[in-house]
């Protein structure tokens, strides 16, 4: 079930993921984001998996790259000006995608749940466990 202005407010910091399919192109706003209070059950379940996920805070806005079916989640892989935790937009991942990132970032990122990415010449993880830390490294 889709969420209103208030209530994306209110879970800023939760998970973003769609409540229903999306096309590609799409900007993202509330309304096309799932209510975070029945993750934990989908989680538990094995029907969601929250891995490099994007808060809310950072995708209200973004344009979405991919069409996506309900229940994605939104990460830096299907998500195109999401904002980081100070609010500014995030720069667009450069062509190439991780095959140009160095064999020692590729392994600092075979950390479960990291996502690698590379944008304006700096390779960037994502780690979410507990805590969402990011480290950009150029390259």
């Amino acid at each position: 079930m889709s969420i209103t202005a208030e209530t994306a407010k209110q879970h800023a910091n939760d998970p973003a993921v769609l409540c229903c399919r999306a096309e590609a192109g799409i900007t993202i706003e509330a309304a096309n984001l799932e209510d975070p209070a029945i993750f934990d059950e989908l989680v538990d379940s094995g029907l969601l998996t929250l891995d490099g996920c994007l808060k809310i805070k950072q995708v209200l806005g973004a344009k979405l790259t991919k069409t996506c079916d309900s229940l994605s989640p939104l990460t830096v892989d299907n998500v195109e000006g999401w904002k980081d935790d100070a609010g500014e937009e995030a720069p667009a991942q450069e062509p190439g995608g991780e095959a140009e990132a160095p064999a020692a970032v590729e392994a600092a990122a075979s950390v479960e749940g990291a996502v690698t990415t590379i944008r304006n010449g700096k390779v960037v993880i994502s780690i979410k466990e507990g805590k969402d830390i990011y480290l950009e490294l150029p390259i």
